[in-house]
């Protein structure tokens, strides 16, 4: 559904912003007599059609100043207002016009949602509820949920105020941002980002590097062909680096003209010359829809699977996010029918710029059809196709009042990137003009990290079920994510400074759980290793119980993972919080199991406290988790870093443990969970 009754401008906008456009031009000048109103319309609609909006607008609004009573002409500057995302000049003109049911049925949610994205939250909210109330359209039923879910942003927006963040967020200048448009990170290496930018006139590809903290000039990648037709939209590199799927669009953006984008791949060869763009099938570019916004990772069987966003037919509504996955290993070009991710994620709305971590099983995405700080936000949902658990808003600073979209983060690292056109003063005083901003986690990207274990055989247990649970400030739970991980090794994304409850499943075997606190600030890798041990009896029935496994075993407990005191117990209260799953209690029936296999870690000191986010453990972290343990009658912690069953997989360890800043490191063994002490291998 329009906002306005001239297209779907929403949709418009979006599909522009894959590929760069509408630029807003500079205003016209008003230096010397003022034209006359036939002028000063015909000049707006030759801007219109040369698809400069933003002076079309100012020239609409000029024309309304000479004849007040002249309300359509308003209204066309409001359209051009909204559609370069000046929402202060968006709102004044809206709020101008008089109430007309038959000619602008919509005022008051046009009104609103420009309110809102200029930050003007309560004015935002009288507006909204109003017409909410007033409001009688054939089509009521569908914009009372658009309202609501904008009111529920407002409430969003206003109960997070001035909470703590734990997030820096910048505007580089040189090398990357210009006064054009600059979208679409892509972090090559640590080092070097590709993006996209419509300096000069033309949306095309660059690249920038950063050193001594100085992004370069920017350029076009060596050997990156020439889009000869149509322009260069947003991108995304296979997990090899050999392979970048992007989005062409026709770069039509006059008012009467059709704008259509769809993904292309091409491939880099050893010598770094890229091939020529070749289009990807119809079953990812359906004629007559836009596709665009691409993302390609690896699956777990290592063929590659294509997230993308498209307005077909059969959708929600507006821009929909799809998945398909590779038919044939030899041929990149090769997709199966795309499939649309659901309504947990889809909405009537819009969900552009998928970004998949498939170690952490996240899908990040921006969408303005969720509650939001107005416009497009970003939000993350864990989960797999078919079983995505509900988006959660990143909030600020990630997001604001403005459009924010194209989160980027950088492997391993505690930075990322997105896309945003909101107002960043003094550099960035207003929002027609799109920039790309920086993302420093300063708690690092808190993660869960460990491996499941086979207890009798000390092998990595395929196939198992984790579950992440929040603990909330009076010890209710609720359910972040569940995900079946296809090796030994789980993983989730944390939020700084939160509790959690893991819970550990495998069929044929007994669970397992332990408890996560996270720090606020410093080390961002938690988790600890998990034996899971066979059942003794056949696999229960379902709604049945079983047992509780020892996660480290006696004399390996006290990690900065395990349970801490004034955390809640673990086993579930008697009303556990809605869709959570409680974890099995013990069994009765005595363990069978046989005694772990003999483990090896590393010890690097001994100290009277322990801090995991300290920084002199930085450097180790890489090596395995860090863990502590107390000394028996003395008032020391061991501190050891590592989980081995390999005795040269240790030794190797210790050897970069010592180069790493703790030469007297050594290595200790433990049998069945039980500390034996050091031993030299």
């Amino acid at each position: 559904m329009s906002l306005f009754p001239t297209a779907s401008l929403l949709t418009l906008l979006l599909v522009l912003t894959a590929c760069g456009g509408p630029r807003p031009a500079a205003p016209p000048t008003t230096d010397g007599p003022e034209l006359p109103y036939k002028k000063l319309v015909q000049s707006g609609e030759a801007e219109e059609r040369s698809g400069n909006f933003l002076s079309a607008a100012h020239y609409f609004r000029r024309a309304y100043a000479q004849r007040p009573r002249d309300q359509a002409i308003l209204y066309r500057a409001a359209e051009r207002y909204v559609q370069v995302r000046d929402y202060r000049n968006a709102a004044d003109a809206l709020h101008l016009l008089e109430p007309d049911e038959d000619r602008w049925p919509l005022l008051g949610l046009q009104l609103g949602r420009a309110l809102k994205q200029d930050g003007r939250y309560e004015e935002a909210r009288r507006e909204l509820a109003l017409f909410l109330e007033t409001y009688n359209g054939g089509d009521r039923p569908i914009v009372a949920e658009i309202v609501r879910n904008e009111l529920a942003g407002i409430t969003l927006a206003r109960q997070r105020t001035g909470e703590e963040t734990l997030i820096d967020i910048d505007r580089p200048g040189r090398g990357i941002n210009t006064s054009a448009d600059e979208f679409g990170a892509v972090a090559v290496a640590g080092d070097q980002l590709f993006f996209t930018s419509t300096a000069g006139g033309q949306s095309r590809l660059y690249q920038s590097r950063l050193q001594a903290k100085e992004w370069t000039k920017a350029t076009v990648p060596p050997g990156f062909p020439v889009i000869a037709e149509g322009t260069f939209g947003t991108g995304s590199l296979s997990p090899d680096g050999r392979i970048f799927f992007f989005t062409i669009c026709s770069g039509q953006t006059g008012e009467e003209k059709t704008n259509r984008c769809e993904i292309f791949r091409g491939e880099r060869s050893t010598s770094g010359n890229w091939s020529q763009p070749e289009p990807l099938d119809t079953r990812i570019n359906l004629p007559g829809s836009n596709n665009a916004y691409p993302c390609v990772v690896t699956a777990p069987d290592g063929s590659l699977a294509l997230y993308f966003a498209s307005d077909r037919p059969g959708g929600r509504g507006g821009m929909d996010l799809y998945l398909a996955e590779s038919t044939d290993p030899a041929n990149p070009s090769a997709f199966s029918d795309p499939a649309n991710l659901g309504t947990s994620i889809n909405t009537l709305s819009n969900e552009i710029t998928p970004a998949y971590d498939a170690e952490s099983g996240a899908l990040y995405f921006a969408s303005n059809g969720h509650p939001g700080y107005g416009g497009l936000d970003i939000f993350r949902s864990h989960g797999t196709f078919g079983n995505f658990q509900s988006p959660v808003n990143l909030g600020e600073p990630v997001n604001s009042a403005a459009d924010d979209y194209g989160l980027s983060l950088v492997a391993g690292g505690g930075t990322g990137y997105l896309t945003s056109n909101r107002a960043f003063p003094p550099a960035k005083p207003g929002t027609t003009e799109t920039d790309i901003f920086t993302l420093n986690f300063r708690a690092g990207r808190a993660r869960l990290k460990a491996t499941v274990y086979d207890n009798t055989t000390g092998g990595e247990l395929p196939g198992v079920e984790v579950e992440l649970l929040e603990i909330g400030p009076t010890g209710s739970l609720s359910s972040i994510a569940k995900r079946t991980f296809p090796t030994g090794v789980y993983t989730f994304d944390l939020q700084p400074g939160a509790r959690y409850r893991v819970l550990i499943r495998r069929e044929g075997y007994q669970g397992a759980e332990y408890q996560v606190s996270t720090s606020s600030q410093g080390s961002s890798l938690y988790g600890q290793p998990v034996f899971l041990r066979r059942q003794a009896l056949p696999n229960p029935e379902p709604g049945s119980t079983g047992a509780q496994s020892q996660v480290l075993g006696p004399g390996l407990g006290n990690s900065p993972s395990a349970p801490s005191p004034g955390l809640p117990p673990t086993t579930p209260p008697a009303s556990p919080a809605p869709n959570v799953t409680p974890p099995a209690p013990a069994s009765s029936a005595p363990a069978t199991a046989p005694p772990a296999p003999v483990v090896y870690r590393i010890q690097i000191s001994a100290e009277g406290s322990f801090d995991p986010a300290a920084g002199k453990y930085e450097a180790v972290r890489a090596i395995g988790d860090l863990a502590s343990e107390p000394i028996p009658g003395q008032r020391l912690l061991r501190i050891t870093v590592g989980y081995f069953t390999d005795p040269a997989a240790a030794k190797n360890a210790l050897a970069q443990v010592h180069a790493r800043g703790f030469p007297t490191a050594f290595v200790v063994r433990y049998d069945a969970g039980v500390r034996y002490g050091r031993v030299r291998l």
